[in-house]
């Protein structure tokens, strides 16, 4: 999993006062039919890798044995599940997640065995490699509740993996805790409508950003350039034709328009083009300042190097589901320079591990030591096991679904590696819909780095202004 290019050289509105309600962001995007239809609604990634063949991988580190091993042989294990993408084209999510369950089981907690009503229980923690299949991610959801008698079901990285799983622990009754997954496509893949949002899960809670906040963490960034350089308030948008596409082209008008920005849309594109002339014609015509997109990972690159070949050249490109990572970033070389996205977690947030106080940077510190290069923003996965771990002290068998299911949607975290989080609260900011708690993104650009190559800098904190930021909004063409 170590990143070596990365390493060093040398009210309805989920946010109040921006003039969009979530009401009117799903009634454009016509909320259960061309969004839900395509059941991934803006996830970070998508990928059409289908099939796999291997077996799930399992993970109980050394430190996992409880060091009161008279009381957990006396009184059991607790056995809790990962299923996350490790492998295929999802693979970028899922580096830090070994390094996250090894740094969580050498905190007390979980190192020690959980004391549960008066016995203590050792802890495995079991992982699961989709491979980035979505029916690889559904089979092994099964093989964790119905063969491995999993406790407790964890899920992250995109509605590719996480919806396949969500709908096993819902139909066979195993409480669940998903991240990575905007929470639109994670409530509308239960029969959820977020419009309305009245239906509960059974079992499954989430965490994580939703589909207007990709927007708002854009907004901001294309105002400050165009402060500087000129605002003429048109933004190019490629989406293609795809659920992703699909569902961008829906919310973002919806979202932006009322901010006073127009999107010249692009036709809507097939997945895989080689030749993007036509799209690119139409937005130099038209004088875009701004770009946005949503594309395939190997689309982007062939999308942006024809762009420039072809003499377009925003002043500011911001793109969503691709430059997430370290590793998406250096495989486009110089080419990526000063453009940006959202990053859900960075060094720079003020949060604190409940599980041991640990700040966001200590985390991001320890990270680069074990050798893994940059930090990633799925070290957020860490509060998979913070939610996890409070649930079990709220009931007295570990063992028992229907009371540990109960309990996560009473877990209340004023402080979390992923941001605070509180599934009893009815704050619509916060809390949108049943089992959902939102954390907020803000907006980070890739430029030319000292310590790195490449270095993601947070340029805006819009949405979250007690994060840091550390770099100066660049043009990406001046």
């Amino acid at each position: 999993m170590t990143d070596q290019t990365a390493r060093p050289d040398s009210s309805d509105s989920a946010s109040a006062g921006h003039g969009v309600s979530r009401r009117s962001v799903f009634r454009a995007a016509g909320v259960g039919a061309a969004v839900a239809g395509g059941g991934a609604l803006l996830e970070a990634c998508s990928s059409g890798i289908q099939g796999a063949s291997s077996s799930s991988s399992s993970s109980t580190p050394a430190s996992s044995s409880s060091s009161s091993t008279t009381g957990a042989a006396a009184s059991g294990e607790i056995t809790i599940g990962w299923i996350h993408p490790a492998t295929g084209g999802l693979a970028g999510f899922g580096v830090p997640d070994q390094w996250v369950v090894e740094t969580i089981m050498k905190t007390p907690q979980y190192q020690n065995g959980m004391k549960i009503g008066g016995s203590t229980y050792k802890v495995t923690i079991k992982l699961y490699d989709t491979q980035s299949s979505v029916t690889r991610a559904g089979a092994l959801a099964k093989q964790a509740i119905q063969q491995d008698n999993v406790d407790l079901l964890l899920a992250s990285s995109t509605p590719e993996t996480v919806n396949a799983v969500v709908s096993q622990a819902e139909a066979l009754g195993t409480p669940l805790v998903c991240s990575n997954i905007p929470w639109e496509a994670w409530y509308i893949n239960l029969g959820g409508n977020p419009q309305k949002p009245t239906l509960k899960p059974k079992n499954t809670i989430m965490y994580f950003l939703g589909a207007e906040h990709l927007a708002l963490a854009f907004k901001p960034m294309w105002d400050k350039v165009g402060a500087k350089y000129g605002n003429n308030h048109q933004v190019a948008a490629a989406f293609p034709n795809d659920s992703d596409g699909n569902a961008f082209r829906a919310v973002f008008p919806a979202v932006l328009g009322p901010a006073g920005y127009k999107l010249d849309l692009s036709a809507a594109y097939t997945d895989g083009l080689t030749n993007y002339t036509s799209m690119i014609t139409q937005f130099k015509g038209k004088g875009d300042d701004f770009f946005t997109n949503v594309p395939l990972p190997p689309d982007f690159a062939v999308m942006w190097t024809q762009a420039l070949q072809q003499g377009f050249k925003p002043k500011l490109a911001t793109v969503a589901k691709v430059l997430l990572f370290p590793t998406d970033a250096y495989a486009m070389g110089n080419k990526v320079y000063n453009i940006a996205t959202d990053a859900w977690w960075v060094p720079g947030l003020p949060w604190h591990s409940s599980l041991t106080g640990d700040t966001c940077p200590q985390l991001a510190a320890a990270f680069t030591a074990a050798g893994l290069g940059q930090p990633n923003q799925n070290i957020s996965n860490y509060t998979l096991f913070e939610i996890a771990y409070q649930a079990f002290q709220m009931v007295d068998n570990p063992h028992d679904k229907k009371a540990l299911a109960a309990a996560l949607f009473q877990v209340k975290l004023p402080e979390a590696v992923a941001g605070p989080l509180d599934y009893t609260s009815a704050d619509t900011k916060t809390n949108p819909a049943p089992g959902v708690a939102i954390t907020l993104p803000v907006g980070i650009q890739w430029q030319k780095g000292t310590k790195y190559p490449l270095e993601a800098k947070v340029v805006d904190n819009t949405l979250l202004p007690n994060t840091a930021i550390n770099g100066d909004l660049l043009p990406t063409n001046a």
